[in-house]
């Protein structure tokens, strides 16, 4: 017969009954920080890093709550770096005067600054993850850019688009840190050099054109000097108008190299030599060296002031050549019998000073090109007159340098109309 001792029962029935409770309470406590870290993950997953579990725990959970806590201050302090590396990277890229575009291999853009997006014409804002491919806009620099990526080093080129504007486009390989010839997209760097190009067309035109009309006077001048050096017989009469001649070209001579010299330093040089203008007072400086030169061709010469106190806080020199270029022009392009008309005005803003002529007048395709240095509308006829090719140029640094502008009116074999703005 079996003993059964009701004590051992009750002691295992009461031990089970101890380990059922602590096994429920545990799970109790594993479920609630199982929910509490998914809750919390998912809202790290998110974007929220300000969150982190509850440190209530001891042993393995305390640990695990630490090391998670510890994870999610580190991936953001992580993300935070990067997001400032990231405006650091952007701000870098917006400062560049270039366009700047990172690809992939697979010619995916990675990154690209402002001026890029400019210089391809894309109409979408969207740039990184398109293939550059859609987003330039300009068959000539595409084309040059898909020519240099293949071939894996740095390269440079200089290259002119449809639209005649100049690029130099530069492309480098990316490689791959701590790995050797790895190459893993490229950079490539547009800098648009139109204006240098127009720039340096300027001067080589500039230089060309001032060894010209240097050349011309001398070759004159030397012509002339060889042939009194080579004739003892030439009579008084001829000798008198070669001299007369070289007279001529000499003064030509100091008028052209006058007003390239006028011309550098008007262009090399910030002026301060600024004061109290009186523009009745330079005009009447001017109106006494032009007024012989008008007469000589019975041209009506009149001007209108509207006060002999209208004062200008400029360089007296920039005004009076104002003066002289216009009306020394008005009157040399105006036949005789014609009129020329200055007239100042002034308000609250500006000093406008026009010089209007009944000359030949200006034609309109030409009306663009006047103020180029040695541009002639009519070449045979600015030579006959004495005219350096300098004059408008000159008129057009000075006014840009008193931050005014010009206006120019004009009507074919009905004269023309010059109008000087200057900002008080």
């Amino acid at each position: 017969m079996i003993s059964i001792n009701y004590n051992d029962i009750y002691v295992l029935v009461l031990l089970l009954t101890i380990i059922s409770i602590l096994i429920y309470r545990y799970l109790t406590i594993l479920r609630r920080y199982l929910k509490e870290i998914i809750l919390v993950s998912n809202k790290v997953s998110n974007g929220d890093f300000s969150v982190k579990l509850k440190n209530q725990y001891s042993g393995d959970l305390g640990r695990l709550s630490n090391n998670f806590n510890f994870m999610i201050t580190k991936i953001n302090n992580n993300i935070e770096e990067l997001e400032d590396k990231n405006i650091k990277l952007k701000s870098i890229l917006k400062s560049i005067s270039n366009g700047i575009v990172a690809i992939d291999n697979d010619e995916t853009i990675l990154l690209i600054n402002d001026v890029a997006k400019e210089i391809f014409n894309y109409e979408s804002d969207k740039f990184e993850g398109e293939k550059i491919d859609k987003v330039i806009n300009n068959d000539v620099l595409l084309k040059s850019i898909k020519n240099l990526i293949p071939i894996r080093k740095s390269t440079q080129i200089q290259i002119e688009d449809e639209k005649d504007r100049f690029y130099k486009v530069k492309i480098d390989p990316i490689l791959l840190k701590n790995a050797e010839n790895v190459i893993i997209g490229s950079i490539i760097n547009i800098e648009d050099v139109t204006e240098n190009v127009k720039l340096e067309k300027i001067r080589s035109d500039f230089v060309a054109n001032v060894t010209h009309e240097l050349k011309t006077p001398l070759t004159s001048i030397n012509g002339f000097i060889e042939t009194l050096k080579s004739n003892n017989e030439i009579d008084i009469e001829t000798r008198n108008r070669f001299l007369d001649i070289i007279d001529i070209e000499s003064n030509r001579l100091r008028r052209l190299i006058d007003d390239i010299l006028m011309l550098s330093f008007i262009e090399n040089n910030k002026n301060d030599k600024y004061e109290d203008v009186n523009l009745w007072e330079t005009f009447e400086e001017v109106f006494d060296l032009t007024f012989n030169l008008a007469k000589n061709k019975n041209i009506n010469y009149t001007y209108n002031f509207p006060s002999k106190d209208i004062y200008l806080k400029t360089n007296k020199d920039y005004i009076k050549q104002i003066f002289v270029n216009l009306i020394d022009n008005a009157i040399k392009y105006t036949p005789e019998e014609g009129s020329v008309r200055v007239l100042v005005k002034e308000d609250s803003k500006n000093i406008k000073i026009s010089v209007k002529d009944t000359g030949i007048g200006i034609p309109d395709e030409d009306i663009p090109r006047i103020f180029e240095r040695f541009y002639r509308v009519d070449k045979a006829r600015s030579k006959k007159i004495g005219g350096t090719g300098l004059g408008l140029a000159i008129l057009k640094h000075i006014v840009i340098s008193l931050n005014g502008k010009i206006e120019v009116n004009s009507e074919l074999n009905k004269g023309t109309e010059f109008i000087v703005i200057i900002p008080k």
